[in-house]
């Protein structure tokens, strides 16, 4: 074993600490200790991430800190040491990592090393023929996570094939790296759908893996046609370890070797794998599946952990996370689809949530939710709401919550104060609900130039009648952000002969937006 390992090994016999905190990004450094630690019969704490309420979850089940943790004593490598090596008891409970589970609160889950070992087994028995000894594992992945650790560590480390020190984090990088070596790469949705639009690069590539969600076509098919690879996905989970594997977005899942499963009376997955603590039973998962002959496909979760550019997200977490701001009484979170999968929150203000605007009031929830949850688990749409939607069984559902978002008005309502022939205006106060409002400046919502444009021309055509398209726009001039919250006058007048329609936007304190529309 290498210096660093035995150093490691060092420090944890000479200490009474029995569960360890580890949380290194030098792949290398990670590993010696994450051995030592297993050699002197420790268990290794693995988080995710170092975010406050992540520590704090962590204080029940730590006893000693190793790595980069923020206001935390550490230990540090000792002197090598010369004592033979040990290797692991596979019956100890070796790791535990955290997972949202069920219930939204971070869950401990143990495994003995056994699962571990056993997994990759299983990676080695399903994929290891096409890959051959003499590869290189690359990864974008933190191994801080079950996936990373697997694939990017045990794998490589346990079967003789190079161990690579760092994740790669950007795309610029990994043309460079794939390049001169005979290589695999370990990755995600969320890096493949980001490679460059380029042809393909002349790579070594024996195979590309993902897993974390769903591969998007977009991301296999940027995988094909940049890295000439399908990638092989990979489904399971923290507390499941591998389950099953595809290659095609549109193909079934195969079990990978030594995994049973079935189909539950409820219509969810249950397996049966030596990666499970117990071995002899079957586990019923909140898969919803769809049986394929030997094969399966999957059609949602059945619980409310929603997945998010590939991380594991609690609606629950944030839900409790914004109620305990005290600037709101209920609230519930939903899954938003789209181009880009996000995140919206409904909720019912407090009185001291109601005194405050918009701007710092989305401050103060987002700062909450930020040492709770990750970035890309925050919310990117609110509504605040008298009272959230019930249906006829006075249950809130996420249909009636999704209407919240969906059925929202493109234009304010407004009110004609004048009106002739050539000359109107319009009186309107700005909501909060507007769609246009949504997608420009998150923390402070604005209407954008170009509904204030759009908005000129249709209430021109209502009050004139004019037909014809927009030919260009002159002496437009943008002078002032336009707000929830304000009191808006729209003047417009109305040129028949030269066909063209002149627009003012302002308030008593302001001029938002001016301009001529020249029409066919």
């Amino acid at each position: 074993m290498n210096p660093q390992a035995r150093a490691w090994r060092h420090t944890f016999k000479s200490s009474s600490a029995q569960r360890i905190a580890l949380f290194l990004d030098d792949r290398h450094e990670f590993t010696a200790a994450l051995f030592a630690a297993w050699a002197e019969r420790k268990t290794v704490v693995l988080p995710g991430d170092v975010l406050p309420a992540t520590l704090e979850a962590l204080k029940p089940h730590v006893d000693a800190w190793v790595g980069d943790f923020p206001g935390k004593e550490t230990l540090q490598p000792g002197t090598p040491s010369a004592d033979p090596w040990t290797d692991p008891d596979p019956e100890a409970e070796g790791l535990i990592v955290f997972t949202s589970g069920s219930t939204g609160a971070p869950t401990a889950i143990p495994k003995r090393l056994r699962q571990l070992f056993d997994e990759v087994t299983t990676l080695e028995a399903t994929f290891g023929p096409r890959l051959g000894k003499d590869v290189s594992l690359f990864s974008t992945v933190s191994h801080q996570h079950i996936y990373g650790l697997l694939f990017s560590v045990l794998w490589p480390v346990l079967t003789g094939r190079t161990l690579t020190p760092r994740r790669l984090e950007y795309p610029e990088e990994l043309e460079q790296f794939l390049a001169p070596t005979s290589c695999v790469l370990i990755s995600s949705p969320a890096h493949l759908k980001r490679l460059p639009d380029v042809t393909a690069w002349n790579t070594k590539l024996k195979a590309v893996f993902s897993s974390g969600g769903a591969l998007p076509e977009e991301g296999a098919q940027k995988a094909l046609a940049v890295l000439s690879h399908q990638p092989i996905e990979i489904f399971g989970s923290s507390e499941t370890g591998g389950i099953a594997w595809r290659e095609g977005t549109h193909s079934s899942w195969r079990a990978l070797a030594g995994v049973q499963f079935r189909r539950s009376s409820e219509g969810t997955l249950e397996l049966k794998s030596a990666h499970l603590a117990d071995v002899e039973s079957w586990l019923t998962t909140a898969d919803r599946i769809e049986l394929t002959g030997e094969t399966f496909k999957l059609l949602g979760r059945a619980d409310r952990i929603a997945k998010i550019e590939e991380k594991r997200v609690s609606l629950e977490l944030i839900e409790r996370t914004v109620i305990a701001t005290g600037l709101v009484t209920d609230a519930r979170a939903v899954v938003m689809q789209g181009a880009r999968v996000t995140l919206g929150l409904a909720a019912v203000l407090s009185s001291s949530g109601r005194a405050l605007d918009r701007k710092l009031l989305l401050e103060q929830l987002k700062t909450a939710l930020e040492a709770a949850v990750e970035r890309v688990a925050i919310p990117r749409r609110f509504r605040f709401v008298d009272a959230l939607p019930l249906n006829e069984q006075g249950k809130v559902t996420e249909a009636g919550v999704l209407s919240l978002f969906v059925e929202r008005p493109m234009r304010p309502d407004a009110a004609w104060s004048h009106h002739t022939p050539l000359h109107a205006v319009l009186e309107m106060s700005i909501g909060p609900g507007l769609k246009v409002l949504e997608g420009h400046f998150v923390e402070t919502p604005v209407v954008p130039g170009v509904a204030q444009l759009d908005w000129a021309i249709n209430w021109g055509r209502e009050a004139f009648k004019f037909e014809g398209h927009l030919v260009r726009l002159e002496v437009l001039k943008f002078q002032a952000l336009m707000m929830p919250g304000h009191q808006v006058k729209l003047v417009l007048d109305w040129n028949p002969e030269k066909k063209t329609l002149t627009f003012k936007f302002s308030s008593e304190t302001a001029s938002y937006s001016s301009g001529r529309v020249v029409l066919s």
